[in-house]
């Protein structure tokens, strides 16, 4: 009976798999015909009663089996889209399924997300919660996050310091270059912004060696991970000064997989925009070649205004960035290349402070720069918990030509040749044993040449003067560190060797110069140093002690005499940490250290038309003392962040910088008498998240005084240089139509000479930007600034520059754009600006009204 009641059972599951139904099909979008993921289908009889469901795939696509369809009907739901109805008599499978994109509102439901999350030394900043709808870059969120602060320059600060690392999806593709990614990237492409406090960089130095800097690193959100996202604009139109046409054009290409990554951009504009910031490397080291140039002819500067109201360009700029895993290293390959042709043209007059009457210079200046720039670095490096190895090869290559022509009280023409060759290999090794033994070797070598040829033409002569500058470093060395009970004691010894060469001729000078303008110098050193270091940590406490202490031998092929030295400069810092909030530190040192050994040279070298400087006529050294304190404190469930530093330095000199006139020329040279300078400095920041209105404010603050002295015109004078400046920024967007963004600066400075002080002049700068968005699809920003400069006491010159910018959003990947900048047309700028000797007062051209149109592609 059992095996009848069994076959039965078998018989009728068999009919009703062969009655089942295959409702099948694919769910897009119907602007991008793209498959959307996740969209809920349920089939629905008669009754309106739920008979079965399923979610659409990664492809979009769906599978249900049901034994009939007849009167019964599909329907497709997806947030951010209007649910479709299909009904399923007669239907032929698979079926194509369109949704439309429909605005949702949620009704009494309220959804707060932490902008801010903090987890151990990992502070999280959620990037969707900051950005505001004209933000296009990374770069330009970042400056709404509180704690966090950028430059104009592009520099990023956490907490009033420098990071130490810039990473994407944890890995550092760019190294110090990372204003490529800040100005590249997407924020819509960024789900996260980490910061990551007390960021030890070399795994192998974790628990060894005490980091106070804090690294970044972007979480992408999962579309932009394992695939190419590309991004493009292009943008033409005319300007009324300089007169002419326009454009402005960028192509960006970004990969993140789990082996390889890859960002490559190439931009070019003559709209105002300075391109060189995001080929900046923030975190490259000193040269050890030391080389500087000699030759400072430069173009009009205009401090205060953003470069886009004064940078008359043409700018091009080419990137590309590979980093792939070989093993349990990565391989990283970082290629630039840009060309920047700027010109500018300003009035000045320029007062030379003596005693027996000022002297006044007068210029009208006009020039041309041309700048080519060529660098790359190829990275290997191995970074793991027991050992890292590190290789880097470097080269940049700099040609840059300029032509000034200037009429005034002394009328001329100049052209310079100012290239740059450099290149260097770094290696590093460290090796850790049984968890508390550390050994590190270490080799640094370094090669540069910087030629320099200035030509003048004045009063109908001619001048040529041609400065050959070479130099070679090589730096070897090799340390020992052990780790015991919270104190690490490492000793570091290696030595250091320099050869330079150098020689400059300067025919046929005006007779009342007094001196030689030849020099032909050779500087060669050689030293040997030991650096021992007490790291002593407990609890939340880190001490650290240096004592460098080195020897060094000095040949100068007779330009001034051979010298032995010894130099010890002992240092000591204090960090506490109590908790994740409040962190201090105290920093000390003294020390002793060699002169520039770019002032040996006995002769005259022009730096410019009418300024020639001489070097000293013996070896001297140097010594200095500083201390300084800083906090930082930080609140992230209330979104609160403050740090504040102060410092204190001391400096001695045995030579003291000398002016003297000699008729239209001035030359700066060094007189063998003491000089004993000072400088205090204090700054301060106060940042705050405002969630009633989805922003943040931030409040700062500094102080500066410093005090030396020169000699001028054989007389000595003593000069203290006091600023203080203070400033706030609030964004917000209140309302879904609506946001702002809104800047104010205010600053003072003072110049006091032997006692009599000149009066304070204030600089005062208003930057605001409002954002409309009456539609989902349009946007209006209008944007204005205010620049109110004292040139005198007592005297102001008001500026004011207002922008307008219309957007259509005519899908997620297709944006079109109408911009005009400068609607005012305001054309001349005037400023002064003082120094120990000198003011300074200039009036600027500017970029006239500009019209824009502009493209923006993104996949």
């Amino acid at each position: 009976m059992k095996y009848l009641i069994a076959y039965i059972l078998f018989v009728l599951t068999s009919v009703s798999a062969i009655a089942q139904v295959d409702v099948k099909g694919v769910v897009v979008d119907d602007e991008n015909k793209e498959p959307l993921v996740g969209a809920s289908i349920i089939i629905k009889d008669t009754d309106n009663k739920i008979k079965k469901f399923a979610i659409s795939d990664k492809d979009g696509m769906f599978l249900i089996s049901v034994p009939s369809v007849d009167s019964c009907r599909l329907e497709v739901a997806m947030m951010g889209f209007e649910k479709k109805y299909i009904h399923l008599d007669g239907v032929t499978f698979p079926i194509l399924v369109t949704m439309t994109y429909k605005s949702v509102q949620l009704k009494e439901v309220a959804i707060k997300a932490d902008r801010i999350r903090e987890q151990g030394d990992t502070i999280s900043y959620n990037v969707g919660s900051f950005a505001q709808s004209q933000d296009r870059s990374i770069g330009d969120v970042l400056k709404r996050m509180p704690g966090i602060d950028v430059s104009n320059s592009g520099r990023i600060q956490y907490q009033g310091e420098d990071i130490n690392k810039f990473y994407i999806e944890g890995s550092d593709l760019l190294g110090g270059k990372y204003g490529i990614a800040t100005n590249g990237i997407s924020h819509d492409d960024i789900g996260a912004v980490e910061v990551m406090e007390n960021h030890q960089p070399m795994q192998v130095l974790s628990g060894i060696s005490f980091s106070d800097k804090a690294a970044i690193n972007l979480k992408l959100k999962n579309k932009a991970k394992a695939t190419w996202s590309f991004h493009g604009d292009a943008g033409g139109g005319w300007s009324w000064q300089p007169e002419g046409a326009l454009w402005d054009s960028e192509l960006f290409a970004m990969c993140a997989m789990p082996g390889f990554q890859n960002i490559t951009t190439f931009r070019t504009n003559n709209t105002g925009e300075d391109l060189s910031s995001s080929n900046t490397d923030f975190f490259a080291d000193r040269r050890g070649t030391g080389l500087s140039r000699y030759v400072s002819i430069g173009l009009p500067g205009v401090p205060s205004l953003n470069s886009n109201r004064t940078y008359f360009n043409r700018s091009f700029l080419v990137s590309t960035n590979n980093l792939r895993k070989l093993g349990r290293g990565e391989f990283k390959a970082n290629i630039d290349y840009s060309f920047n042709r700027v010109t500018a043209n300003a009035s000045n007059i320029t007062t030379y402070f003596l005693d027996e009457g000022n002297r006044v210079i007068t210029e009208n200046r006009d020039g041309t720069e041309h700048q080519h720039s060529f660098s790359g670095k190829f990275i290997y490096e191995l970074n793991q918990k027991t050992a890292f190895i590190n290789n880097t090869l470097q080269t940049n290559i700099v040609w840059n030509d300029i032509s000034l022509s200037t009429i005034g009280s002394i009328p001329n023409t100049q052209s310079a040749d100012l290239p740059d060759y450099y290149i260097s290999n770094r290696f590093k090794m460290i090796q850790r044993f049984k968890g508390k033994h550390l050994v590190t070797f270490e080799s640094r070598n370094e090669w540069e040449s910087l030629p320099q040829t200035l030509s003048l033409n004045l009063n109908g002569n001619s001048y040529r003067q041609h400065i050959g500058d070479y130099a070679f470093y090589t730096h070897e060395s090799a340390a020992y560190a052990f780790s015991l009970k919270g104190i690490t004691i490492s000793l570091e010894g290696g030595i250091k060797g320099y050869w330079r060469s150098m020689n400059s001729e300067l025919p046929d000078m005006p007779e009342q110069l007094p001196g030689v303008t030849e020099n032909m110098v050779h500087t060669n050193s050689f030293t040997v140093y030991a650096t021992s270091k007490l790291e002593y940590w407990i609890k939340r406490v880190n001490l650290t002690l240096n004592l460098p202490v080195s020897y060094a031998h000095y040949s100068f092929n007779k330009a001034i005499a051979n010298h032995d030295e010894v130099y010890f400069s002992p240092s000591l810092s204090f960090n506490w940490k109590p908790n994740n909030r409040f962190s201090g530190a105290v920093r000390g040192g003294i020390g002793r250290s060699p002169m520039n050994l770019n002032l040996v040279h006995p002769g005259l070298i022009m730096t410019d038309y009418r300024t020639l400087k001489s070097g000293v006529d013996n070896f001297y050294n140097s010594s200095s003392q500083n201390v300084s304190a800083s906090f930082s404190y930080k609140h992230t469930r209330h979104g609160l962040f403050a740090n504040g530093m102060v410092m204190h330095s001391w400096s001695h000199l045995p030579y003291t910088l000398a002016q003297q006139l000699y008729g239209d020329y001035v030359v700066y040279s060094y007189a063998d008498a003491k000089n004993d300078s000072k400088m205090l400095l204090a700054m301060g920041s106060l940042g705050k998240t405002l969630d009633f209105i989805r922003g943040s404010c931030n409040v700062n603050s500094s102080f500066s005084r410093s005090k030396s002295r020169l000699l001028s015109q054989l007389e000595f004078v003593q000069s203290i240089s006091s600023s203080w400046s203070v400033g706030g920024k609030i964004n917000g967007s209140p309302c879904r139509w609506f946001s702002f963004d809104y800047d104010i600066d205010y600053s003072e400075s003072r110049l006091t000479m032997n006692g009599s002080s000149a009066p304070w002049l204030s600089s005062l700068i208003n930057e605001m930007s409002l954002n409309f968005m009456p539609h989902a699809k349009w946007q209006w920003q209008v944007s204005g600034e205010h620049y109110r400069n004292e040139l005198i006491d007592g005297t102001f010159k008001n500026i004011v520059m207002l922008d307008t910018k219309l957007t259509f959003k005519v899908s997620k990947r297709i944006e079109l754009s109408v911009s005009l900048t400068n609607l005012l047309n305001k054309k001349l700028y005037n400023y002064t600006t003082y120094s120990q000797l000198t003011s300074f007062e200039s009036q600027r051209t500017l970029r006239g009204r500009q019209l824009l149109f502009s493209i923006r592609l993104r996949k």
